[in-house]
């Protein structure tokens, strides 16, 4: 008699699309001379070496992009079941109507925003840059 075991593969840890310039990350884009964000299609892992030179000048979150593994409670900007961020930033832009076609977007499958809000998120996404100089508030739970 066969013994078969079916194992159910785990989802993939859902990737924050805001994440900090560390080894290990993927480079999301680029930000642009007018603060937009021209997102990657493919992904790119950074290493240590482009985190070392990405460290050189200006924060490297001013300048690009990145997403890493949502880390939820760990992170100030979690709101007890969903991130903060994104809510906040439709919140404050309801008029806001992004482009008839989603951006590139090497992480859309696994990315925490869409999961949350679906194609509302990649429509202002871009339009979002990671700013660690500014100190933020904790975010409490409504």
């Amino acid at each position: 008699m066969e013994n078969s075991v079916h194992q159910t593969a785990s989802p993939p840890t859902p990737l924050c699309p805001s994440a900090r310039c560390e080894p290990g990350a993927i480079l999301l884009g680029v930000i642009q001379a007018d603060g937009s964000v021209a997102m990657l299609a493919q992904k790119q892992r950074v290493d240590e070496f482009f985190v070392k030179l990405a460290h050189e000048g200006r924060t490297p979150e001013k300048r690009f992009r990145f997403a890493d593994s949502c880390l939820k409670s760990g992170c100030q900007q979690w709101t007890g079941n969903r991130c903060g961020v994104i809510d906040r930033v439709l919140a404050d832009n309801p008029d806001y109507v992004g482009a008839a076609e989603l951006p590139a977007c090497s992480i859309r499958s696994d990315c925490r925003w869409h999961q949350q809000i679906g194609a509302q998120a990649c429509g202002v996404c871009p339009l979002i840059v990671t700013d660690l100089t500014e100190p933020v508030p904790p975010v409490c739970p409504a």
